[in-house]
């Protein structure tokens, strides 16, 4: 008995679908390679950067954790945008072509945003800077150390190596390393200088230069010290008087900044229909796009006025 048609269209139907799946994996085999080594090479210089900013903090992180950190962000923040695409109404020319370019902004990152592929970046930035606000709180109690060990007779090393032993991270490691390199070999002068390097701000600046001046020309350092103590110490009481004076225009960027999310949120748990025509009709898809735009330029204005350099 010759078998249905339907049994037959169905048949065909699995081996072009087999065949299908096997195509895809045959060029996903050799692809792959490829595909790796194409992402690798656009990513080699981030990874890098990425382990460079940990060695300076003194974290032995893996490439492959930094890779997986990226492509992880990327990943998260690709599906993000396709669950929030899902409610755009469907037209055959701009449906697909909106929630690509959605799912794009969302994954590079335009313009530096912490989103997608610059997300892990964010973050390190963010660990680096506050590892330099800590040593930079703890530079007048390692001034006053090294203050205080001068006077008692002690050389300007074991003055350092005390601040060392006494004081916390990050402070204690970058002492240790900068003690560490003068032990090879190299010249305190210089040793100083790298710290100055790594460290990159204006107090360290001021004292490794004071340093290195008054070790070629003589004179006081423990007077020095106290000098440079006090006008840090100076400098951030005025630092703190302009943080709590600008901290009102920080309080009122962030309330209008998170407002109208929260003002959504609040209508769609008063009424889900009504304020879901933003994300399934294409003109509230249109008010999403402008009040994000103006919502980004608004920020970025009152970032700008209330930022004020010492």
């Amino acid at each position: 008995m010759l078998p249905q048609i339907w049994d037959l269209l169905t048949a065909f139907r699995l081996v072009f679908v087999l065949a299908g799946v096997a195509a895809w994996l045959f060029v996903g085999w050799y692809a792959a390679p490829w595909f790796g080594a194409r992402f690798e090479a656009a990513t080699s210089g981030y990874v890098r950067w990425m382990q460079g900013q940990f060695d300076r903090m003194f974290l032995q992180i893996p490439a492959s954790w930094c890779v997986a950190a990226i492509v992880g962000s990327v990943l998260a923040f690709g599906t993000a945008g396709w669950f929030l695409t899902t409610g755009i109404p469907y037209t055959p020319w701009g449906y697909h072509v909106i929630r690509v370019m959605v799912i794009g902004v969302l994954i590079v990152g335009p313009f530096g945003l912490p989103v997608g592929y610059q997300l892990p970046r964010y973050v390190v930035e963010t660990m680096w800077d506050n590892r330099i606000a800590r040593f930079e709180d703890q530079l007048l109690d390692a001034l006053a150390f090294m203050s205080n060990g001068l006077k008692s007779g002690l050389s300007l090393l074991q003055a350092m190596d005390m601040v060392r032993e006494e004081l916390p991270d990050p402070i204690s490691q970058e002492f240790a390393l900068m003690l560490n390199e003068q032990r090879l070999g190299v010249p305190l002068e210089d040793a100083l200088l790298a710290l100055e390097k790594r460290i990159g701000t204006e107090d360290i600046q001021i004292i490794v230069t004071s340093i290195n001046i008054l070790r070629q020309s003589g004179g006081n350092l423990s007077e020095t010290f106290d000098t440079v103590a006090h006008t840090i110490r100076e400098r951030k009481k005025v630092q703190g008087r302009i943080q709590s004076l600008t901290a009102q225009g920080i309080a009122q960027g962030v309330i209008i900044v998170f407002m109208p999310f929260v003002l959504a949120f609040i209508l769609w748990m008063m009424d889900p229909q009504l304020i879901s025509r933003l994300w399934t009709t294409w003109l509230g898809w249109v008010f999403i796009f402008v009040m994000l735009t103006l919502q980004a330029v608004g920020a970025w204005m009152i970032k700008r006025i209330v930022k004020v350099q010492v």
